[in-house]
């Protein structure tokens, strides 16, 4: 069985997540969803683990950081695979001693991304992803093996190296209906966020691959 573990706070943006974005991601799949605000989770029933993006600061901190933290490293060391999302992605690289900062440049577009040759991204070729994000990762050690980058954000992927840990810094679980919400609602509200706009996607035909990244990590 597949954990989604949601680390959105909001609770109307949260339970769309719930309900409108993992089941795309996980049909035809087992799983189940629990929220950072839940009661830890028993892992042991668990064979993968997806950590959400969320409106959390991973360069700041939040009280959520050590059990975040505590789950990654319990499903580490149990050899069970990991695909942090966005600030999940950002979480995990805190986990294995590598930083998180502020960005120079935000992101708030459909970007492309340069990637790696990797079992995550078998089947994709040329992407344009989702970016929504104010903080980066950095100062990354030797355990980690940098896996996609873009002209604004030089750690877009990695892998743990020799481990089933992935994290990535954009949103596959995106179709073009749902990450056209996503944006627009954000700047919306944020409208000083408009400068960073650079939308990439030509045609919506470049996004039907996206969710091979999930196929592929539910595959390993």
């Amino acid at each position: 069985m597949i954990l989604f573990y949601n680390t959105i706070i909001d609770t109307i943006a949260r339970d769309n997540f719930d309900n409108n974005i993992i089941p795309l991601i996980g049909k035809s799949r087992k799983y189940e969803i629990i929220h950072v605000t839940n009661d830890f989770p028993i892992t042991n029933k668990y064979t993968h683990l997806i950590l959400t993006g969320s409106e959390l600061s991973a360069s700041a901190g939040s009280k959520w950081d050590e059990k975040i933290m505590n789950l990654i490293t319990l499903f580490a060391n149990a050899n069970k695979p990991i695909l942090g999302i966005c600030h999940g992605h950002q979480m995990i690289a805190r986990t294995f001693g590598g930083a998180c900062r502020k960005t120079a440049i935000p992101e708030f577009s459909w970007r492309k991304i340069k990637i790696s040759q990797n079992p995550i991204f078998t089947g994709i070729n040329n992407p344009i992803f989702l970016e929504s994000h104010y903080d980066e990762v950095h100062n990354l050690t030797d355990e980690f093996e940098i896996i996609a980058t873009n002209e604004d954000c030089k750690i877009q992927g990695f892998q743990i190296k020799n481990r089933p840990i992935w994290g990535i810094q954009f949103h596959p679980e995106m179709n073009l209906q749902n990450g056209n919400k996503m944006i627009n609602e954000h700047l919306e509200k944020n409208p000083q966020d408009r400068i960073y706009y650079k939308n990439q996607l030509s045609n919506e035909k470049q996004l039907k691959q996206n969710f091979l990244v999930f196929s592929n990590f539910f595959s390993l």
